[in-house]
Formats: C-alpha cells, sequence, structure tokens
C-alpha cells in the first residue's frame, strides 16, 4: 500500500530569522516533503514574536516541529519538550538537553572530516592550531584532539578566556603552526578577531581552515562549508521516519552534507598550489 501523504497539519517548521541559508535548508525541506507539507512561520529576529509563535503551534498541534536556528530551537524544547523536534542550523548544541523528542543536524561538520580535507590540499601540514574559550569549546576541542591524533596531526590549543586576549593569543599562535583551525567559539570570533586572524595569516602565510563560506568568501583559505539544501532533505527524511512511527529520541544527530569551499586568490597570496584532484571536488571557488 501507499505511505500517506504528509499534511500540512501534521509538520510546523519555525525560524529563527531570514538568512539566505535558512531559506534554502527550508526549501531543501519542501523538497524532501513536499511543497505543501508544513506551515512555516519566522520569529524574524524578534523575541516579541515567541509569544505568537507558541499560540500558533499549540492551535495547530503539529506531530512533529522543524527548527531553523539555535532561538527556534530553544524556544520549542522549553516550550514543548514532549513535542517531537528537528532541529537545523543550531553550532551549540551542548546548550539542547537531549530527549526522547529531540534529534536533528548540527551545523559543526566533524573535526576529522575538515582535517582529512585540510590535508588534501596541504599534505606536509602537521601542526594546526586553535583559539578557543574552554567554557565553551571544550566538546569540540576534545573532537579535534581525536581527529588529529587519527591523521598523525598535532592540534596546537591556545586556550582564551575573552576577546580582550584574542589579538595576543593569535600573533603567540601563528608563529608554532601550519594551519589555523577557526572553531563556532562565540567568545573567540567576530569581525575584528577574524581580522586579526587574516592579517596574521597572510603575514605569516599560515592558512586558515574555517567553518563557513562567509569566511572563505572573506579571506580564509578554505572551509568545509554545510549543504544548506542538503541539510533540509536530510530534515525531510527524520521527519519521514518520526510520522512513521520512530521516536526522535531514537534517532541520532547527524552530520550535516558538506563541501569544500575555497578562495584561489588566497592561495595564491600564501603560494599554495592545490592539487587538480581536489578542485575537481570544490563546491565553490572565490
Amino acid at each position: 500500500l501507499p505511505s500517506r501523504p504528509v499534511l500540512s497539519a501534521d509538520v510546523f517548521v519555525l525560524k529563527s530569522d531570514d538568512p539566505s541559508a535558512y531559506d534554502e535548508v527550508l526549501q531543501g525541506f519542501q523538497e524532501s516533503l513536499g511543497a505543501t507539507s508544513s506551515e512555516t512561520f519566522s520569529l524574524k529576529g524578534n523575541t516579541d514574536l515567541e509569544d505568537t509563535a507558541v499560540k500558533i503551534i499549540r492551535s495547530q498541534n503539529p506531530r512533529v516541529t522543524v527548527t531553523i536556528g539555535g532561538r527556534a530551537t530553544t524556544l520549542i524544547t522549553q516550550q514543548f519538550p514532549a513535542l517531537p523536534t528537528v532541529f537545523c542550523m543550531v553550532f551549540d548544541t551542548d546548550t539542547l538537553e537531549r530527549s526522547p523528542a529531540l534529534t536533528g543536524i548540527p551545523l559543526h561538520v566533524s573535526a576529522a572530516d575538515q582535517f582529512q580535507t585540510l590535508k588534501s590540499v596541504l599534505p606536509q601540514a602537521r601542526r594546526i592550531g586553535v583559539l578557543f574559550d574552554p567554557a565553551r569549546s571544550a566538546p569540540l576541542i576534545s573532537d579535534g584532539r581525536q581527529a588529529a591524533a587519527s591523521l598523525d596531526l598535532v592540534l596546537v590549543e591556545k586556550p582564551v578566556k575573552s576577546s580582550f586576549e584574542i589579538a595576543n593569543a593569535i600573533k603567540e599562535l601563528i608563529w608554532t603552526i601550519d594551519a589555523l583551525w577557526m572553531i563556532p567559539d562565540r567568545t573567540v570570533i567576530s569581525k575584528e578577531s577574524f581580522r586579526y586572524m587574516l592579517e596574521a595569516s597572510l603575514n605569516r602565510k599560515v592558512p586558515i581552515l574555517a567553518f563557513s563560506e562567509g569566511f572563505v568568501k572573506g579571506g580564509a583559505l578554505m572551509a568545509l562549508s554545510p549543504d544548506y539544501p542538503g541539510i533540509g532533505r536530510q530534515a525531510g527524511n527524520l521527519v519521514k521516519k518520526i510520522l512513521g512511527g520512530t521516536p526522535a529520541g531514537s534517532l541520532p544527530f547527524a552530520s550535516p552534507k558538506s563541501s569544500i569551499v575555497l578562495n584561489l586568490n588566497t592561495a595564491k597570496a600564501l603560494n599554495i598550489s592545490v592539487p587538480p584532484s581536489v578542485l575537481l571536488d570544490v563546491g565553490k571557488i572565490y
């Protein structure tokens, strides 16, 4: 027998805001389930709309919610902890309580995949530096240590406790490493800190491995960047399983689909020759 079609009353999508990346996720999700398969509401980055969203969800009583962004995810997990939820576009999943109603696709690509991609471009690189706030990024750093060890790399760690320490920390770290690994740590990452990193990278000829396309466009050498429509399709597959009877909490967090983003102007400035085999796998070039 054919499966029952997914109805708009079954799924409610809540977005934190309306950046293009979120819309790409939504498009991929809708392609997976069908364009009319869900109702959608955006908080538009405005906390004043949270009460409205809660009232709409209560009135519609969906079987599953899909959240796109951290604000939307936090709102749903706090207000509807028993409602099966699939989250997307969330970097800091440590703030989410693992529950029988929650699964999703964290935005951060695994350190092992990032380092393996870096080695394909820079096979001679061995010492990978990282700035991080231990209070925020301990799990990411642990993941990085394990990944580095498995790939015969050394993770050179530089902990910081506030943004005021960034400039000096970069100056100290840059002379001891072959590449700089950027992670989504809110203490470390800002427009000003990226400017410091980029200046040190170009002066010292040390490439930056970033975590999103925007930083590559801004001058980092490369990133293993999430495939946003692909993340939406992954969310759609998780929703199908939940609607089919699988408890959301029994579904492990999925690794996001990703592709290589490369800045060839930066490669030239750093005297890096990118292997042709890597260029064939690049999703986007600047």
